[in-house]
């Protein structure tokens, strides 16, 4: 994985604002040193004009020396597909999504884009790049409602779901399988993510009432936990989940209390002693430790909850990996969904610590795990390719 100084990361941020994210790291520093003693004269052409103009004073402060509490911005590159691609082990998309390294800064929308004109080369079909990003991002979700508006029902339909069978193989293949699965009895979707977040899915009907308004007839809609025949939110909803997770993980690796790691360390380094008292602490170990074993992924949450009385409960060996592969110094992170922003000074640690959580979800079972609490049955699950170790190198998994 390249790296970078803060001062860089900084160059990059505002080359970002301008908006120039989907460019190449370089191209977007070269951007920078060739217009350097213009930005401000920029301002009018950028893409976002306030952050644009924050990054170029916190630029200006840094540059002569200043401190500065500016945050630098990093998004994820289609964070959707990513974590379906990591669950499914579907390179195809994974390329796509930055998952792993092609070499350059993949735009999965324009690569789509081209692909589906393509296929329509002969039909003069023309379509806004902007309405195909709406439909893919939709559909990947379960959505056909959305595709439809945008492509109508005919061959440009065909061909938009052609496009995401080719380039996205194992994805699709999962996002049919979770159509599949509907219950049209249930009444919710329940399970449990390995930091013990429970995640409730209400199954959601709508209801037409005729009510007397000001002497006239109206009918008004509203919805209601009801079972339906047919839904399409279990697939949305498990990658959604996921990404709170990857939201929540992050946090807790970074801006971890230190003085707790090295409680933790000497404890590790100690003979066990008798068990403690089986109070919350101990429950929570135990189920974090529970849903571990299960799902392959294990959860920084266990370290707020590990003591002198629950060191037992745990493998010190998986313990001491999940402490090393923690930033060297914690830092705060702001994240909005798949965006986060901290200080420039580490935004080398905040790329390592998103490959990472693309690694550990690529080694879990996570899919399985899912999976069987929403079948209420064993589901096993046979990932397509392993390239979890190259998620670890990957340049533009965040940009």
């Amino acid at each position: 994985m390249n790296t970078f100084t803060a001062k860089q990361y900084l160059k990059i941020d505002i080359a970002n604002s301008f908006g120039l994210d989907k460019l190449n790291w370089n191209q977007r520093l070269e951007w920078f040193d060739s217009n350097e003693h213009q930005l401000l004269a920029k301002l009018g052409e950028a893409e976002n004009p306030a952050m644009f103009y924050a990054g170029v004073k916190a630029w200006e402060d840094a540059k002569a020396g200043r401190a500065i509490g500016y945050p630098i911005t990093l998004d994820a590159t289609s964070s959707g597909i990513q974590i379906l691609s990591v669950l499914t082990g579907d390179r195809q998309a994974a390329l796509l999504s930055n998952v792993i390294d092609s070499g350059h800064r993949v735009d999965a929308y324009q690569v789509l884009y081209e692909r589906m004109t393509g296929q329509l080369k002969e039909e003069g079909a023309q379509f806004l790049r902007s309405d195909l990003k709406r439909a893919f991002m939709t559909a990947f979700y379960g959505s056909q409602r959305i595709p439809k508006e945008v492509f109508g029902e005919g061959k440009m339909l065909q061909a938009f779901f052609q496009t995401l069978e080719n380039e996205t193989p194992f994805i699709w293949e999962l996002n049919k399988f979770f159509l599949g699965i509907w219950n049209p009895e249930a009444l919710e979707y329940r399970w449990t993510l390995p930091d013990n977040f429970h995640v409730v899915d209400k199954i959601q009907g709508k209801v037409e009432e005729t009510v007397t308004c000001m002497g006239s007839m109206v009918t008004v809609e509203r919805y209601e936990n009801r079972p339906q025949p047919t839904g399409r939110s279990i697939g949305a909803n498990v990658t959604h989940s996921l990404d709170g997770l990857i939201v929540r993980e992050l946090v807790r690796r970074c801006s971890y209390d230190p003085a707790r790691i090295e409680t933790i360390r000497r404890l590790l380094d100690r003979r066990l002693s008798n068990p403690g008292p089986v109070d919350e602490n101990h429950l929570m170990v135990q189920t974090l430790w529970d849903l571990y074993q299960q799902s392959g992924y294990l959860s920084a949450r266990i370290l707020d909850h590990l003591d002198d009385g629950t060191m037992y409960l745990v493998d010190r060996d998986a313990i001491r990996q999940l402490l090393d592969s923690l930033p060297q110094k914690p830092f705060d992170v702001i994240s909005i969904h798949d965006c986060f922003r901290v200080h420039p000074n580490y935004g080398n640690d905040l790329r390592k610590q998103y490959n990472l959580q693309l690694h550990l979800l690529a080694k879990s079972d996570m899919l399985s795990f899912i999976l069987s609490q929403l079948l209420g049955k064993e589901i096993p699950v046979c990932k397509q390719d392993d390239f979890a170790d190259e998620i670890l190198e990957a340049n533009y998994a965040l940009s």
